[in-house]
């Protein structure tokens, strides 16, 4: 008989226990802190000096107040490690963060603030933080590595890429976040990476169509593209994207601060690609012996640039070929 009660006692047991520990949390006031996130490991020499999260916290802080600056980082440290879903992680490690970008250490810092973001959303000055991100990015972006006394270093601008775009993924909405674009594209064009700097151009135009960003956009994505033209100028292909994107900077820009420089770039762009239409034009007729094919390609030469240097020599060959086309057709 007693074993036949036994069962349905365990049955209800744990519900029994989660309303006697919510009748607790009723009566005795709100649950306090537990760690749910698993074991965390063996730390040498990394230990919180109190026991709760709390109190941590506060011992942190008087430390940091009475000049012991170095022992207070550890015990905020010790509180991410060992209480790190609590209330007062977020507190500690933006501290932690702090401390690091006081020091200079800007890579450092940057990913410890990066670490509010991806754990402590809600416990920070949001705005404060993605500004100093902000600032660390432009900064190492614009300064040389490897500086010492005897060397003076050189520009490495790729670094703030990443930055860029984990601050981008952190403020989609900031009032900055045009000019972070913007800014991503610029550290891929100084980093030679002219393919990348057009995707990051072309994004901010197209996405912050009405800041003042989109029309340096325009103009740094035409300016990337013209450079892979010269790099490549037997590349059709490159050399039209590079026209298209000059000249619609111009007509959206038409009194663009780089409307001087545009101008002389897609005269350029006209003259180059009207010599590589001549090219092959001339490849047609010369070498492949296909007369037809070597008139279809002078007269569109003739038609898309009526006024190249080539336009002459051209029409020349037209007059030619079509006598030598005739008599072929009349055979």
């Amino acid at each position: 008989m007693f074993a036949r009660m036994r069962k349905p006692f365990q049955a209800i047991l744990p519900c029994l226990l989660a309303l006697c520990a919510a009748g607790c949390g009723t009566f005795h006031g709100q649950e306090p802190y537990r760690e749910t996130s698993g074991k965390r490991g063996w730390h040498l020499f990394l230990r919180p000096a109190m026991k709760t999260a709390e109190r941590e916290l506060e011992y942190a802080g008087q430390l940091e107040q009475v000049g012991r600056t170095k022992q207070a980082m550890k015990q905020y440290l010790a509180l991410t490690v060992y209480w790190p879903e609590s209330a007062e992680a977020g507190k500690a490690q933006y501290k932690y963060a702090r401390y690091w970008d006081g020091r200079g250490k800007h890579e450092r810092a940057f990913d410890e603030y990066q670490r509010l973001f991806d754990k402590y959303v809600g416990t920070f000055p949001y705005d404060e933080v993605l500004q100093r991100q902000f600032e660390i990015a432009g900064y190492m972006m614009n300064t040389k590595k490897g500086r010492t006394f005897f060397f003076p270093g050189f520009f490495a601008p790729e670094r703030a890429v990443p930055m860029f775009e984990k601050i981008l993924l952190n403020g989609p909405h900031w009032e900055r976040a045009p000019e972070v674009q913007y800014l991503l594209g610029q550290a891929y064009d100084l980093s030679l990476q002219f393919e990348e700097a057009i995707q990051a151009y072309m994004t901010t135009h197209q996405r912050y169509p009405e800041s003042p960003f989109a029309e340096k956009a325009s103009f740094g994505a035409a300016h990337c593209f013209y450079r892979l033209s010269q790099e490549s100028p037997n590349n059709e292909q490159i050399l039209e994207g590079a026209w298209a994107a000059m000249t619609l900077y111009l007509d959206e820009y038409p009194q663009g601060a780089d409307r001087t420089v545009a101008t002389e770039y897609r005269k350029t762009l006209l003259r180059q690609r009207a010599k590589l239409a001549f090219e092959k034009a001339n490849y047609y007729d010369r070498i492949a012996r296909k007369p037809k094919a070597a008139l279809l390609a002078y007269e569109s030469l003739v038609k898309n640039f009526p006024q190249s240097n080539w336009t002459e020599l051209a029409q020349i060959r037209i007059d030619a070929l079509k006598k030598i086309v005739g008599d072929a057709d009349e055979k």
